[in-house]
């Protein structure tokens, strides 16, 4: 990435990286398949209609903190993994690079470049279940011009989910050109659509009540005793989506990304880039999320709802069979566009024996979003009402309302920052990182009717910074220590009210994040396998908390959010045909300090306390390798009252690889062997199923033609940002 210059086994953080190769092995289809062979990361479900990647980070969410080759990349899309070459994860103290938000770690894809080679790879997959997917990426040259185009399509149904399918589609040109042995420019386009179903999964069995004011349990729950509940344990592929009609479930995306990135070097070693990238991601969401809990008649519902009758709960332990859920059943269309530019300064020079390695940044970019929503079921309807085991579909009401709340934003982000990092000798470095931004939104609720206010303004100035030292007691070792701070502003996720209970309040200031990390990275083996390590606290020191919990009207920035940490990993090669990845992280998250008694002392969700993954693989012949992988991760809540979970689990995948030809190749992939029942993402109102096991067989073709004969020498390929 241009503006970090310093070669990631000098950087004083943990950078986690999703290598193509692993990308391949494993056939990871999405970002967040490979984000999840990465420590420490677990995903929302479709929070606040939220649907896409909404991966949480060291127990904070980072959904605003996805970036592609450095710039932002905003929209709620899910990332599909073919125009990509890797995935890398910044943890630790970020925000000086990225901005707002990177409290947890930010997310960077690496995308796929023109190379200074020509090459043909092509892809087909086949799956067990029915779905197929097809890849290709081609790459040429031709003098000072190289351009590369990949592509996919795929129709995948998702193993043990009834209904639940998606259809995706894409395609990826790029060209660079050298215009002079020093300039060079690279222009690319990404689109990728999809059409979908998406997948709310099931709701948790009635969890106990605190009081917020006194931290009293005032109801039992399901168990009758206070224990946090688990997923309605149905069968997994049970659906409460809507099936049929013109209504049914459904998710269609359409997202278009355009580059002009220029690059040129110095003869001093000074090297400047410029970005410009234009987004826009097209969003209509229709799905159906299980709510309100409730006996075989429906005069019992858990949780009461918001509005109308009190309605009691069902007595602990009411067979479940015979439980009914209401459908939420609504439709948003959302439009994001980003116009992003940002220009890198980097380089190295001398003061006296002190070598220092610089960036100089300034990035200006301007985010609009326009949403409107309409409500066809609730889940109190006795039409919109069904059985827990046996859904089917429903006798359409009809919608309740059209479509409303329409509301508009725009966010204008000004921003500067500068690094610099000190080589003082060959074994001490010392480094400091500085960033302002000046952060603005305008916020427009056309349905909003007075007193209430339509247009809501909110502008933050924010600095973040890092600062810290790197230790080399060897030629291939380190050890370092970096603290940083960054800022989350009250409209981070593109949203402002002016009601004083939420987050998003335009009175809040910005929440401020600390981050402490002391590590250490080690490459043994002859450089084969490189080890690395960190303990680290993140604090939210000013966490927004209800000034009084009994009314909840107003919040105030009064609270504290800690997680302290430890995280392992090893990348690399334990011989010349045995290779590894794989990390640990231990994560001990507690809410400190807050007014609301029944968060007090709570774990923070979506953090599970362990969590393991590994993947291996070993070359048995020239011609064919077996590999496999597991993944755990311990029981952890899904809700801030820590009064829903979901349980601990283990998964296990398998592969083996055939070189059938110099250029093609045989693979199949097992996912999830044992069959377990786990959940690939949840929250507070639901818990999503992973797909039962799933194998999948791969062809893949790879044509590299010989080089022509040319007598004159050719340029080494500038790799984007390296």
């Amino acid at each position: 990435m241009a503006r970090l210059p310093v070669p990631l086994a000098n950087t004083p953080q943990t950078v986690n990286v999703v290598t193509q190769q692993v990308i391949q092995e494993q056939r990871l289809l999405t970002m967040e398949d490979a984000l999840r062979t990465v420590p420490g990361i677990t995903f929302s479900a479709g929070e606040g209609g939220f649907q896409g990647d909404t991966p949480i980070v060291r127990g904070f969410a980072a959904r605003g903190d996805m970036f592609r080759d450095g710039l932002s990349d905003p929209g709620w899309y899910t990332r599909d993994m073919f125009s990509s070459d890797r995935v890398e994860v910044y943890k630790g103290p970020s925000g000086f690079a990225f901005g707002r938000g990177s409290t947890g770690a930010a997310i960077n894809t690496v995308s796929k470049v023109p190379q200074a080679t020509t090459f043909v790879n092509g892809t087909v997959s086949g799956v067990s279940n029915g779905g197929y997917r097809a890849d290709v990426d081609a790459n040429g040259t031709q003098g000072n011009l190289s351009g590369r185009i990949a592509a996919m399509y795929q129709d995948l149904p998702v193993q043990s989910r009834d209904n639940v399918l998606t259809r995706r589609w894409g395609v990826a040109p790029s060209v660079k050109a050298e215009f002079t042995p020093d300039t060079r420019g690279i222009f690319s386009y990404v689109y990728q659509g999809e059409d979908g179903v998406p997948d709310y999964g099931h709701p948790y069995l009635p969890p106990p009540v605190y009081s917020s004011t006194t931290g009293a349990r005032t109801n039992a729950g399901y168990f009758g005793n206070g224990a946090a509940t688990p997923p309605i344990p149905v069968p997994r592929q049970v659906f409460y989506g809507v099936v049929g009609g013109p209504l049914a479930d459904r998710q269609v995306t359409n997202t278009h990304i355009a580059t002009a990135r220029f690059e040129h070097d110095f003869d001093d070693g000074l090297k400047i880039t410029n970005a410009t990238r234009y987004v826009s991601v097209d969003r209509m969401s229709r799905p159906t999320a299980p709510r309100s809990l409730g006996n075989a008649n429906s005069s019992f519902v858990f949780p009461q709802p918001a509005s109308g009758p009190a309605i009691a709960a069902p007595p602990p332990g009411y067979p479940v069979e015979l439980m009914t859920i209401g459908r939420q059943h609504f439709e948003t269309l959302t439009d994001n566009t980003l116009f992003i530019n940002q220009t890198d300064l980097t380089g190295k020079f001398h003061t006296g024996s002190l070598e220092h390695t610089f960036t100089l940044g300034a990035v200006a970019w301007q985010q609009t979003r326009n949403q409107v929503r309409a409500n066809y079921c609730v889940p109190t309807n006795l039409a919109c009402r069904v059985n827990a085991f046996a859904p089917g579909d429903i006798t359409y009401p009809g919608p309740n309302t059209g479509f409303g709340l329409p509301n508009h934003t725009i966010t204008t982000n000004y921003a500067v920052y500068g690094s610099d990092q000190v080589k003082i000798n060959e074994y001490f470095e010392l480094l400091g990182s500085i960033r302002y931004d000046d952060f603005r939104t305008t916020y427009t609720n056309l349905a909003a009717v007075p007193p209430a206010s339509q247009r809501l303004n909110r502008a933050d100035q924010m600095v973040a910074w890092r600062v810290g030292g790197v230790f080399h007691p060897t030629h291939n070792s380190n050890i370092y220590a970096a603290y940083g701070v960054s800022n989350n502003p009250a409209a981070e996720f593109d949203v402002l009210s002016d009601a004083g209970n939420n987050a998003a309040n335009s009175l809040l200031a910005p929440e401020r994040n600390t981050t402490i990390e002391v590590g250490t990275k080690v490459d043994v083996l002859n450089g084969r396998l490189t080890l690395s390590g960190a303990v680290f606290r993140i604090e939210k020191t000013n966490l927004r908390i209800p000034i009084d919990p009994a009314t909840n009207a107003a919040l105030v920035l009064g609270g504290l959010a800690r997680v302290d940490g430890v995280e392992v990993g090893a990348a690399g090669k334990l011989t010349d045909k045995w290779g590894l990845f794989a990390g640990y992280s231990y994560l001990h998250s507690q809410i400190v300090n807050t007014t609301d008694l029944a968060q007090l002392g709570n774990q923070l969700p979506q953090t599970p306390p362990h969590n393991f993954t590994l993947w291996t693989t070993y070359e048995l012949t020239p011609l064919w390798t077996v590999g496999g992988g597991a993944a755990y991760a311990a029981r952890t809540f899904a809700n801030i009252q820590n009064t829903n979970y979901v349980p601990n689990y283990w998964k296990l995948d398998l592969m083996t690889s055939y070189k059938v030809t110099k250029d093609s190749m045989l693979q199949l992939n097992i996912y999830n062997l044992t069959n377990e029942l786990y959940y690939a993402q949840y929250y507070a109102g639901q818990a999503v199923p992973a797909a039962g096991r799933t194998a999948m067989l791969t062809y893949r073709y790879s044509f590299v033609p010989p080089p022509p004969v040319q007598d004159y020498p050719v340029k080494a390929a500038h790799y984007m940002g390296r």
